[in-house]
Parts: structure tokens; C-alpha cells; sequence
């Protein structure tokens, strides 16, 4: 039988469930799975902990930050003094979560800039060197390793989850994390700010208008929309916008709209009318335009008759 998470705290690594939420060392890993409502609940001294809310609620506190749960949205939280949970209407939350230990951190990270020969002489080194993650609630439908994150959580609840590795799913989510957190420093360091501090912030709100487009894809997207939900003026979303992804809003929401169009047309469901209404073209011969200057080839060319 699939495993049962109601009220209970299951950690993968020891096999093991849990009437209340258990508190690990940060040389702990840990993978755990849980449905469970609670209105308070402090963490010390935690490892890198990625949570992944199925279904969420609440807020995470530590200093001046504040990270919302939310349902389909995860998180990346560094090794730090600890963190606050404020659930104040007690709702349920539904979670998966990967505690990674500092040991387990630090042998990546050298695995990942030492040399060949140097793996093979000092197999079980590890480095000083810390990586910082951007810390942020995402979108899971917007990532690669969110996508990863709702695999994982898919899998939990069938009937195989005992068998799957908890250790080779951890080095699974660390690497899509760290290779994902590269390309954020990538788009971040082309942002025109000199702090780093300011570099991250508009990186944090240019995400926002990013996940904004992916939710709200199917309708007309203005860039004061954009502006408004990322709380960046016009001209430095704009900007930024542009810097960051190579593309202005516009063009990145049109790029996204025909790879869209694309897939739905060689599904063979929707006509090509009815795939430019699904995506909030103003007719079908504006949707014909941008998609044939994205590929070359009309619309109706990659249609599938079922």
C-alpha cells in the first residue's frame, strides 16, 4: 500500500513515520513527506532545506524576510540560524522537503570544481567554498527542478516511493537546484546595478512578472500588468527585462505563446483557431504572423489530424 502522510511525519532516509515533526542536525540529511497542520513551528540552525508545497499556507520568517507557502510553489532555503513557520488559520499543509546536510553540500561542491585527476586521487574531499541560493518562493510550473520537485512528490504517493533511493533523489534535486541557481546568477549579473544586494532584488521581482506570463499565458498581457504585479516602473522592467532574458517582455511572451501553439497543434486537439483564442491572439491571422516569423512555416504546417 502507498504510504499514508495525514497527520504523520514520514523521513525516507530512516524509513521511519512520526507522530510530530521531527528536528534534525544540520549533518543530517533528510527527506520527508507530510500532511499535517500546525499554527507555529521553529527550526534552528538549519542545513539547505528545499520544500516543495503541494498544497500550502502560512508564511516563513527569519529577520526582514518573509516567504509565502502557497500550493504548487517551493522554495530554497540556505544553512542559516533558522527559520519561523505562522500558519495562523491552521490550514493543512502538503509537503515534501529535502533537508541537504552541510557534509553532503560541501562534497558536491567539490565534486563539482575539482579536476579529473584530483577525483580519482582524493575521492572523499570536500570544499570550503559556499554556495548561496537565491531564496524565494517559485512557481513550481516555471522550473526545471520544480517540475523535478513535483515528480518526486507524484511518486510519493504510490506504491514504489519505498524502493526509490532517498539519497540518489537528494543528489537529483541538488544538482537541478545549483545548475538552476547558476543560471539565475547568469541572468542576475547581467542586470545593470552595481550591489549585488539590488542585482538580486530585481531579479526577484523580474521572476515574478516571468511566472506572471507562464500562469496567464492564454490572455493578452500588458506591460503595465507586468509592471504592476512586479512593482517595477515601465522603463526599468522594460530594461531589465530585456538584459536578463535577451528579449523584451512583448517578445518573450510571444516566443512562449507560439512554442505553446506549437505543442497544442501537434497534439492534434485544437484547430488553428482555436489555438490562437486558447492563447488570446486578437484574430487568427495576427497568430498565423508571429507564428510563422518564429518558424518559418505557417500554423497549419505542424498541424495533427487525429
Amino acid at each position: 500500500m502507498p504510504l499514508k502522510y495525514k497527520d504523520k511525519y514520514y523521513n525516507h532516509f530512516q524509513k521511519r513515520t512520526f507522530e510530530l515533526p521531527p528536528h534534525y542536525a544540520k549533518q543530517e540529511n533528510f527527506l520527508m513527506r507530510y500532511e499535517a497542520r500546525f499554527e507555529h513551528y521553529e527550526f534552528f540552525e538549519n542545513c539547505m532545506t528545499v520544500v516543495f508545497f503541494h498544497k500550502g499556507a502560512g508564511e516563513l520568517h527569519r529577520k526582514d524576510k518573509i516567504l509565502k507557502a502557497r500550493d504548487n510553489k517551493f522554495l530554497v532555503l540556505n544553512p542559516n540560524e533558522g527559520w519561523e513557520y505562522l500558519n495562523e488559520k491552521n490550514r493543512y499543509i502538503d509537503v515534501l522537503s529535502f533537508g541537504i546536510s552541510d557534509n553532503f553540500n560541501a562534497q558536491h561542491a567539490y565534486y563539482l570544481k575539482a579536476q579529473d585527476q584530483q577525483l580519482l586521487d582524493a575521492p572523499f574531499n570536500t570544499s570550503q567554498e559556499v554556495f548561496r541560493f537565491l531564496e524565494n518562493t517559485l512557481h513550481a510550473d516555471c522550473y526545471s527542478s520544480g517540475r523535478l520537485l513535483q515528480q518526486i512528490y507524484a511518486q510519493s504517493n504510490t506504491y514504489d516511493y519505498e524502493f526509490f533511493c532517498p539519497e540518489e533523489l537528494t543528489i537529483e534535486v541538488l544538482r537541478s537546484v545549483y545548475h538552476e541557481q547558476l543560471l539565475g546568477n547568469k541572468i542576475s549579473s547581467k542586470i545593470d546595478a552595481k550591489k549585488r544586494s539590488t542585482k538580486d532584488e530585481t531579479l526577484k521581482r523580474l521572476l515574478i512578472a516571468y511566472e506572471f506570463i507562464h500562469d496567464n499565458i492564454g490572455t493578452q498581457i500588458s506591460i503595465e500588468q507586468l509592471s504592476f504585479v512586479s512593482s517595477l516602473s515601465k522603463f526599468h522592467l522594460y530594461d531589465s527585462f530585456k538584459n536578463a532574458f535577451g528579449k523584451t517582455p512583448h517578445q518573450y511572451i510571444n516566443r512562449l505563446k507560439v512554442s505553446q501553439a506549437k505543442e497544442y497543434l501537434q497534439n492534434g486537439h485544437f484547430s488553428v483557431s482555436e489555438v490562437s483564442d486558447l492563447l488570446g491572439f486578437s484574430d487568427s491571422s495576427v497568430f498565423s504572423k508571429v507564428f510563422k516569423k518564429a518558424y518559418g512555416r505557417p500554423p497549419s504546417s505542424f498541424q495533427v489530424q487525429n
